[in-house]
């Protein structure tokens, strides 16, 4: 079966301290939104990108065979999703969101365990430290 990966074509953070992850829709991506039989997965790993000397965050929502996939370098992102943790997906064409069509958006929101949440407050602890000892060097 085939695996549809979808990844924002914009995300932002609300006043709340919520992340905003935009994604044109489809056919799939409607259905698996509105699938409520199956339940959200996620996945959150930390990588470095030895290039830009940066860790970055990566989260993966799977449900079905769908994926959406977001990247978050380190800082705001990190917090908001340690603290709040939550992520709206909202499907929104960019021709609706340049023009403030939203109405007829389609959303989910998924809400980070605590354990999810605990894990990216480790990690950015841990990039602090790391970072702070470079600097001394």
């Amino acid at each position: 079966m085939e695996e549809h990966i979808y990844q924002p074509y914009d995300v932002r953070m609300s006043e709340e301290g919520e992340i905003i992850a935009i994604v044109e829709p489809d056919s799939y991506i409607k259905e698996m939104i509105e699938n409520k039989k199956t339940c959200w997965e996620v996945d959150v790993d930390v990588d470095y990108d030895d290039e830009e000397n940066e860790p970055y965050l990566m989260i993966t929502l799977h449900k079905d065979n769908g994926q959406i996939f977001m990247v978050f370098p380190y800082g705001e992102a990190w917090d908001a999703l340690s603290e709040k943790g939550l992520i709206s997906v909202v499907l929104l064409t960019q021709f609706d969101l340049d023009h403030g069509n939203t109405s007829e958006a389609i959303t989910v929101t998924i809400e980070l365990d605590g354990f999810l949440k605990g894990y990216i407050a480790g990690a950015s602890r841990m990039w602090e430290a790391v970072s702070e000892e470079i600097e001394e060097e």
